[in-house]
């Protein structure tokens, strides 16, 4: 199969799954597209996961003010050993002192990601959530810390990794269906940074991404995959299969270029493991 057919189908799955819902990550459209008061969230969720960049849509959310609290969600899960080198690499002393800095391959994606944001931009987030493993109780464990403040948000800007962006609000919906307070809250997704791959010079490689993106076969297996996740039949995540999710349209085109990718790829796409939702 050509490279560019392959570069074509990862773009037109990655588009789908990077939502946003408003036109830009501002106050104006806060207020105007999704009726935030004030043009401000309650609050301001970055979910964690392997790519460092996203701490970067972090820092310009609080720069911009679109919150009145930010938080960090996020332990150890299946994709912490990327964010484990980046950080390695970023704060090289890190494993040693000072022991205040969290520990590479021991502490959580949310206690990391925070010191990166020290790092890179002097700022801290309110809340960090440490114990989650996937995308379920990534945001179960942040309503039961919420409802614990007594802190149940009227809006929320949901902040994720791309390539899960999609998955995690549709993940919020289900489980808010059970918590009355939570059913209520206004919810604008926001994709933590678009990728785009190119074929040149007889390579696939980046386009366009941010810093500590996925290993260009990873992310493209990665795509594959979260297509099979979001198909709400048996072997899915929605209410058709494993019930862990809203259900999911998801458009033919990128069913289909997922089908082009699992056959590039010679793999089936199906969930790995339920842990991991």
């Amino acid at each position: 199969m050509r490279g560019e057919k392959i570069a074509g189908c990862a773009n037109e799955i990655a588009c789908w799954c990077a939502e946003r819902d408003v036109s830009s990550l501002s106050r104006e459209a806060l207020l105007d597209e999704a009726g935030f008061e004030g043009g401000m969230s309650d609050l301001f969720v970055l979910f964690g996961g392997g790519v460092s960049g996203i701490v970067d849509e972090l820092a310009r959310a609080m720069e911009a003010g679109l919150a009145r609290r930010y938080a960090i969600v996020g332990g150890r899960g299946h994709a912490t050993y990327l964010l484990d080198r980046s950080f390695e690499c970023e704060l090289p002393d890190a494993g040693g002192t000072p022991a205040a800095l969290p520990r590479a391959g021991v502490d959580s994606e949310a206690e990391m990601l925070d010191a990166l944001l020290r790092s890179r931009y002097g700022m801290r987030a309110d809340v960090l959530e440490t114990r989650s493993t996937n995308c379920g109780n990534n945001i179960s464990h942040l309503m039961d810390l919420l409802e614990g403040e007594g802190a149940t948000p009227a809006s929320v800007v949901l902040c994720q990794d791309a390539v899960m962006q999609r998955r995690m609000g549709a993940t919020w919906w289900r489980q808010a269906r059970e918590r009355e307070g939570f059913a209520r809250t206004k919810v604008v997704c926001w994709a933590a940074y678009q990728a785009e791959l190119e074929w040149r010079d007889g390579c696939l490689g980046w386009r366009r991404a941010p810093r500590g993106i996925w290993p260009v076969d990873r992310y493209v297996e990665l795509l594959s995959g979260e297509v099979a996740r979001l198909t709400d039949d048996e072997g899915g995540y929605g209410p058709c299969g494993r019930d862990f999710l809203e259900h999911v349209d998801v458009p033919d085109e990128v069913s289909d270029a997922a089908e082009t990718l699992r056959e590039a790829l010679g793999t089936s796409g199906r969930p790995p493991d339920g842990r991991y939702a």
